[in-house]
């Protein structure tokens, strides 16, 4: 999925707090059993025959060199896994090896975990140093093959969103980088082993000299290769990486909208010529289907790709969805050019839902529920922590409730969560800020509730307003310094940097690197009926400021209800509960710190927010 960044550089600030930029964080997740990724190109070296292969059975290659900036972990030959405390033999024997085609006569590994082990001499736990370590091939001599396709087998498990590069060159000295983690979610290892392919010919082509590198900064765990070859790209080999969609003016990708929002949806498909040779008429052909066949079929305007390069191509109609149900969505890569030699890579296929009234930037069912899941970040372990995600409405609405997955973890029961809701007005303060528009109560999780979609409804309902962008967050309220007692919230597929945003424990916001989309869903319509104007009451507040006490004056009076004083950053200051029919309600604010609060009223006549300040 992709698409433009939201902010840019601009400064975001929580509530009326200072502005602060909003920080990237590595996250802390739990390990579970993780979304199938989405694999990267499935090229076609292993139709073709290599000119060029290393298996490892001699040991570690003659010429190779290693670049070990740490000092303690170089790539090393080896027949067995980590040694490191988090394998499944911890530092007492060693884990598996790769179990590449080849494994059996040994591969290369890299050993993070081992090498920062306390055994080792260096901090153990959350304080690992990032060791940085690549090893490198001698030259080789591709300068008869017009197309470089490399290729080769990998197991690893990794934390912190680190990048995993492969490096290419010509030259030894300027390397072009290629990323080869896969969307793979932190702490969970990928599949053993995971073939990769890609297409160097940018770099490797016609190249007498050609140098590749295999190597990152990590803290934790480990990455083996094995099985590495060089071959020629068959001819006229068109591959689709992605397709995605926008709907609207936005260009945020959800796989659940409610019915309400629908707008235009626009395609987009990203093409690689996999071969040496320009293709024209490189297309995309698109169809969305419904339970009752065919909603939409679509194309792209044709264009021509240089080889070995990747462009991106548009529908040139858009598909507005007329009813609510889940929807296939199928792209096809195809090109003018010739037969294409290796049709298992042009096909994309996703789903999406148009739902009743409820968004969801996550690609999960409420029927799959095996998901990893995220708690905190790295450096506010066991505090307050609240995470979630960027929706885009547009229509005037009200937020009613909100969904929140907690993840399958016994931890979760008995604790504390909520959910708050803000919105991105460009207005405010010097840059733009996210304003509080709401928020549930606190909600105690059960044990049926632990590895389950709840359900918490807001105290008032939160307006949302055409064209704006809100982050809706799930919150929990932190425990053992350890972190090891903290809500975790499950998350689904891998999403575009700043999708995902949160706040610390002191109000900062934060956005995650190599995001996953929280399960946390915006509900705009709970069966509460606050939608309707006429259930909006009338009601004022005086003194407003006041050092002692406000008076609440209610136009009508109510006979039931419930009276919350929140601050900017959704936390519950007081609340009285109204049991008798009254007109004026006394709140006294005497122990409340000097500040800006929100004061809702929800009741028996209807819903009121007013916002107060506290000034002693």
């Amino acid at each position: 999925m992709k698409r433009i960044l939201l902010f840019g550089a601009l400064l975001l600030s929580y509530g009326a707090m200072a502005q602060t930029t909003a920080v990237e964080q590595d996250c802390v997740s739990e390990k579970t059993t993780r979304p199938t990724a989405r694999p990267l190109a499935d090229n076609n070296s292993n139709r073709a025959t290599p000119f060029w292969t290393e298996d490892f059975a001699g040991g570690f290659p003659a010429g190779w060199t290693t670049l070990d900036t740490s000092g303690i972990c170089p790539w090393v030959y080896s027949t067995d896994g980590s040694w490191g405390n988090f394998s499944t033999g911890g530092t007492t024997a060693a884990a598996a090896g790769i179990t590449s085609t080849t494994g059996g006569n040994g591969f290369l590994l890299c050993d993070i975990d081992s090498a920062n082990h306390f055994t080792n001499g260096q901090p153990s736990g959350s304080n690992y140093q990032y060791l940085s370590t690549y090893v490198g091939t001698d030259a080789i001599d591709c300068s008869t093959h017009g197309s470089v396709i490399l290729s080769f087998e990998q197991f690893f498990r990794y934390n912190n969103g680190v990048s995993m590069n492969v490096k290419v060159s010509n030259n030894g000295t300027d390397w072009t980088v290629y990323n080869v983690s896969g969307g793979q979610a932190n702490n969970a290892a990928s599949v053993d082993p995971q073939s990769i392919s890609l297409n160097i010919s940018t770099v490797a082509a016609n190249q007498a000299t050609v140098y590749i590198q295999f190597g990152w900064s990590a803290r934790v765990y480990f990455w083996m290769i094995d099985d590495i070859a060089l071959s020629e790209a068959d001819p006229y080999d068109i591959v689709m990486l992605d397709t995605w969609w926008g709907m609207g003016g936005f260009d945020n990708q959800y796989y659940k909208t409610p019915i309400s929002h629908v707008a235009p949806i626009t395609f987009y498909s990203d093409l690689s010529n996999n071969t040496g040779a320009q293709l024209d008429g490189c297309n995309s052909d698109i169809d969305v289907s419904g339970v009752s066949g065919s909603v939409y079929t679509g194309v792209v305007s044709p264009i021509s790709l240089l080889g070995s390069s990747n462009d991106t191509v548009t529908s040139s109609t858009t598909w507005t969805p007329a009813a609510v149900g889940m929807y296939d969505m199928t792209a096809v890569a195809s090109s003018t050019s010739g037969t294409d030699a290796n049709m298992t890579n042009n096909t994309f296929v996703d789903n999406l839902e148009i739902t009743v009234s409820t968004f969801g930037l996550d690609n999960l069912t409420n029927a799959s529920q095996s998901t990893g899941s995220i708690s905190n970040f790295s450096s506010n372990t066991g505090l307050p922590f609240k995470i979630g995600n960027i929706y885009q409405v547009t229509v005037d609405d009200l937020v009613e409730c909100v969904h929140i997955g907690v993840a399958d973890n016994s931890q979760n029961e008995g604790k504390e969560i909520f959910a708050e809701v803000y919105a991105f007005d460009p207005t405010s303060g010097t840059n733009g800020e996210f304003v509080f528009r709401g928020a549930t109560a606190y909600h105690i999780v059960t044990a049926a509730e632990v590895g389950t979609i709840i359900s918490l409804e807001m105290i008032v309902a939160a307006d949302v307003f055409a064209d704006e962008e809100i982050l809706v967050v799930a919150g929990h309220s932190g425990g053992d310094v350890s972190g090891s007692d903290d809500v975790s919230f499950m998350y689904g597929q891998a999403v575009p940097e700043q999708s995902v945003y949160g706040y610390n424990a002191t109000g900062d916001l934060f956005f995650l690197s190599n995001p996953r989309a929280i399960v946390i869903r915006p509900d705009f319509s709970c069966g509460l009926g606050l939608a309707d104007e006429d259930q909006i009451i009338d009601a004022t507040v005086f003194p407003n400021p006041s050092n002692n006490e406000f008076t609440l004056r209610l136009g009508k009076e109510i006979s039931t209800g419930t009276i919350t004083l929140m601050d900017l950053n959704g936390r519950i200051i007081l609340t009285k509960e109204i049991s008798s029919t009254v007109s004026d309600i006394t709140l006294d604010v005497t122990e409340i710190a000097s500040g800006m609060y929100t004061l809702h009223v929800q009741s028996d006549k209807g819903v009121k927010s007013i916002q107060v300040e506290v000034a002693h």
